[in-house]
């Protein structure tokens, strides 16, 4: 089913959260680096396992505010700074390398695309294309780390996540995707999703992922012809490990700016979250600059989706 971008706009609301230290944003990007690259390999020595030779042989193995995924806003204070906690909990970590040849490790480089996480799964055949959508369920998996769906950035183990790609040429504002598995119904939301993208998308409501028959999957769709970036009115620069600077390129005071963004792995071609997160400034004067703080935007694990003007400070 496909809605039409305009329907989602209306139900922007306003939503604060903790502020993420750098150490953990990078944690999060690791662990589903981990999760996806893995996956990428376990499907690339898959895929090369069940290649035959002419003659029927297998071939040989080379062995704050943020606008969540359901068109929230949730956000800075009005100077852009977070009104939520440090978050400076010192946690640590990251994604290890994983083992193997060079093969390998190629086959995990744009592993968002490729990577096929069907372990546990049955009844439903990944990669699975959505009827009346361009979207693509390319995995269904387990993941231990910091919730990011609804801004709380709780600690979580064992959270049923779908890596989910937009197989079209039109970006995506929102999606609904549900599934059920043994008569539980799973739901995830993603925004600002990129034709082409593809993004790991945690469960709402937390669901513990098990073992078991997956059916019964459908999408809500909302397209958009393309993602604003307001690129005549305003300049966004990264001026630091997590800040941006915004600068009115307009000869007229702008009431406000809203900044979108979301987690991304460069390595691996995938975002992370369903939400987008938004930093908002506001009275930003004609040819003024204003440089904010998001709490979730780290400066090479962070990509900004879209620039939105206002004309009023609401």
């Amino acid at each position: 089913m496909k809605l039409s971008g305009k329907k989602r706009r209306g139900k922007i609301q306003e939503k604060t959260g903790r502020k993420l230290s750098r150490k953990q944003i990078l944690v999060i990007c690791g662990i589903l680096a981990a999760v996806i690259a893995a996956a990428a390999a376990v499907w690339f020595w898959t895929s090369r396992g069940k290649t035959a030779d002419s003659d029927g042989t297998a071939a040989a193995d080379n062995s704050t505010d943020t606008e969540t995924d359901s068109g929230q806003d949730a956000g800075e204070s009005e100077n852009g700074e977070t009104d939520g906690g440090s978050g400076e909990d010192g946690a640590q970590g990251g994604a290890s390398d994983s083992a193997g040849d060079g093969n390998a490790s190629a086959a995990a480089g744009g592993a968002g695309s490729e990577a096929v996480l069907q372990d546990g799964v049955h009844g439903l055949t990944l990669p699975y294309s959505i009827p009346g959508s361009s979207l693509v369920v390319r995995g269904i998996a387990s993941y231990d780390g910091i919730y990011l769906e609804d801004g709380s950035d709780e600690e979580t183990s064992g959270v049923t996540v779908m890596l989910l790609q937009n197989a079209g040429d039109t970006e995506v504002e929102y999606a609904s995707v549900s599934v059920s598995r043994d008569g539980t119904a799973l739901q995830f939301d993603a925004s600002a999703l990129p034709a082409g993208g593809t993004v790991v998308v945690q469960e709402k409501n937390k669901t513990p992922f098990q073992e078991g028959n997956y059916a019964d999957c459908s999408a809500t769709v909302a397209e958009i012809s393309g993602f604003e970036m307001s690129e005549d009115k305003v300049q966004v620069e990264e001026s630091g490990e997590q800040s941006l600077t915004v600068t009115n390129l307009t000869d007229e005071d702008i009431p406000a700016v809203r900044v979108f963004y979301k987690f991304y792995m460069e390595d691996e071609g995938t975002y992370v979250g369903g939400i987008t997160y938004t930093a908002k400034i506001t009275n930003l004067a004609a040819g003024a600059s204003q440089t904010i703080t998001p709490s979730h935007y780290v400066q090479g694990s962070s990509r900004v989706m879209m620039v939105r003007t206002y004309d009023t400070a609401e």
